[in-house]
């Protein structure tokens, strides 16, 4: 049998870093459009196998039951190819007689043939909306110093583990604090405002779990405006199972589990 459960912990995510301080990317109606641009469920079923779901913001909807999950804008919406044609006028990229805006480069994750085929699907997308996407694929060192060390880059895939609370997993995303040059998995967009850190800084201490849905809500809502970071997917690592075994998966950790519940009927 194949199962997702057991990804509860770690709750990964399939997303796009966007350099904010290079230009025309320091304006978020730009990079609005590329998060109109991209096809989240195209993505889903072509290159993840179906194992996932929309991404709706930097909060997994595993969070949901805890009262910590909240919606931004919905980037799937029918005319979304549209919206990313209007935002990118409103921002004065028009189209050239060749039908281009401007050209980019995608750096793609270095982890293997899904993410090539992710990145071929983006340039497919971000093609409709008149940004041409050269890709380059390099080997993982290179890849993490030229994105978190260098800042040598306009757009890069990627994915983050949400982890067990956001203060360990969206926090580093998007908090000040977490500008670190030469510090991986981090806040690589270096996108940052006062209002997102306090809201973050608060979450951090509050014990009150209606309090904390607030301002979780508050922080989705306000990194969706501004979108640093095109979320896509909701990643559902699946397992393969025997089905003459019982309780293999027993715990959030799923196949990172110890196993000591599984047994044999």
């Amino acid at each position: 049998e194949v199962t997702t459960t057991g990804t509860e912990m770690i709750s990964p995510m399939v997303e796009m870093i966007i350099n904010t301080k290079q230009a025309p990317f320091d304006n978020p109606k730009v990079r609005q459009a590329i998060a109109y641009a991209v096809d989240r469920q195209f993505a889903i079923d072509n290159v993840w196998f179906g194992f996932g779901k929309p991404a709706m913001g930097p909060i997994s909807s595993n969070f949901e039951k805890a009262g910590l999950f909240g919606k931004g804008i919905d980037f799937t919406v029918s005319d979304r190819i549209a919206r990313a044609n209007k935002l990118l006028d409103e921002a004065g990229l028009t189209r050239k007689a060749n039908g281009i805006r401007l050209e980019i480069t995608h750096d793609i994750t270095p982890y293997g043939e899904e993410w090539q085929r992710f990145g071929e699907s983006v340039q497919q997308q971000l093609a409709q909306v008149g940004i041409k996407a050269n890709l380059r694929y390099e080997d993982l060192p290179k890849w993490l110093k030229r994105v978190y060390t260098d800042y040598d880059f306009t757009l890069t895939s990627n994915f983050l583990f949400n982890l067990a609370d956001p203060v360990l997993g969206v926090h580093r995303g998007l908090h000040s604090d977490r500008i670190r040059p030469g510090t991986v998995f981090v806040n690589g967009s270096r996108w940052s405002s006062p209002e997102t850190d306090q809201l973050m800084d608060r979450a951090s201490v509050n014990t009150d779990p209606m309090i904390r849905g607030r301002q979780y809500g508050e922080l989705v809502k306000r990194v969706s405006e501004a979108s640093p970071v095109v979320y896509v997917l909701e990643l559902r690592y699946p397992a393969v199972i025997n089905k003459q075994f019982k309780r293999v998966i027993d715990s959030p950790l799923g196949i990172y589990g110890n196993f000591a519940t599984a047994h044999r009927e």
